[in-house]
Parts: C-alpha cells; sequence; structure tokens
C-alpha cells in the first residue's frame, strides 16, 4: 500500500468516526430535547392540577363565607353566587341593601384564565384587582367578605378600601 492509499485510509476512517460522533451528538440532543420537552409538560400539569385544587377550594371558601354573611344578616345583605353557563367561571356578587353607602362586591375565579378578579362598585367610587389563583388564599377572600360587611370602614369613606 502506497503513502497515498494510508493517508486515503486514515482520513476516511477519521471520516467515519467523525460522523458517527455527530449522529451519538444528535441522538444525545435529540433526547435531552425530548427529556426537556415532557419535563414542560409535567410541570404544565403539576401546575394545572395545582390551579384546579386552589380554584376548588376558593370556591368552597367563597361560598362558605358569602353563606355566612347572609345569614348573619339577609335584610343588609344580598348575595348571589354560582356558575357561568361554561362552567369556567364561579362568581360571586355582594350587595348591600339597607347600608350606607351603597357597595357592592363582585369577585370572579376564572379557572381555565387562571385568574381571580376582584370588584368593588360603590357611590364612592369603584375599584377592581385582578390576580392569579395561586396568589389568592381563602384569608385573602374572608378579608374581602368582612370588607363589604365593616360599615366603619364605609361610613366615612371616600372610595372604597384598598383591596387586602
Amino acid at each position: 500500500m502506497s503513502d497515498f492509499e494510508s493517508a486515503l485510509q486514515a482520513k476516511l476512517a477519521r471520516n467515519a468516526e467523525i460522523a458517527e460522533e455527530r449522529v451519538r451528538a444528535e441522538e444525545e440532543m435529540d433526547r435531552a430535547a425530548a427529556d426537556a420537552e415532557e419535563a414542560e409538560r409535567r410541570r404544565a400539569a403539576d401546575l394545572s392540577t395545582a390551579q384546579r385544587a386552589r380554584h376548588d377550594e376558593l370556591t368552597g371558601h367563597l361560598r362558605r363565607v358569602a353563606d355566612s354573611l347572609k345569614l348573619a344578616s339577609p335584610d343588609a345583605f344580598v348575595v348571589r353566587m354560582g356558575w357561568t353557563e361554561s362552567g369556567e367561571e364561579f362568581i360571586a356578587k355582594i350587595s348591600t341593601r339597607q347600608l350606607e353607602p351603597a357597595r357592592s362586591l363582585l369577585v370572579e375565579l376564572d379557572r381555565d384564565d387562571d385568574e381571580v378578579l376582584a370588584r368593588w362598585s360603590s357611590a364612592v367610587g369603584n375599584t377592581l384587582e385582578l390576580w392569579r389563583l395561586l396568589e389568592v388564599t381563602p384569608e385573602l377572600l374572608t378579608e374581602l367578605v368582612l370588607q363589604v360587611a365593616d360599615q366603619d370602614l364605609w361610613r366615612r369613606a371616600a372610595a372604597p378600601p384598598p383591596f387586602p
């Protein structure tokens, strides 16, 4: 075998090694990408599960505290609650009947959009706040419902109270 043929065989062998290394590297990159996609799917599924659980928790809690307010003073408060037709949102509206200033609190728990909306409508102004589901606790909802009933808070108010 001549020097040329030996050098050519060495180059061709090296080219084959490089091609194998490239194939292995591409397979490893494909595996890493698939692992990352699977991890992202798991993270999204875990987040969705946590959001659904929080939505269920907040819905149950809001029902309880709003019903308690209504039972405690049915002449002073009107409480309406229910699901939207799509079943995606639970809405509670609590309004005063005989208290001044007149006020209502609307709370919307939106499962699919991952939002909690709270809106004050009152004789002294309107305000709106928006949170992510996982940012809201049952205690925050309790505080909002208590604010509806807090006549001292509203008696001399020039604007709705700040959101908790």
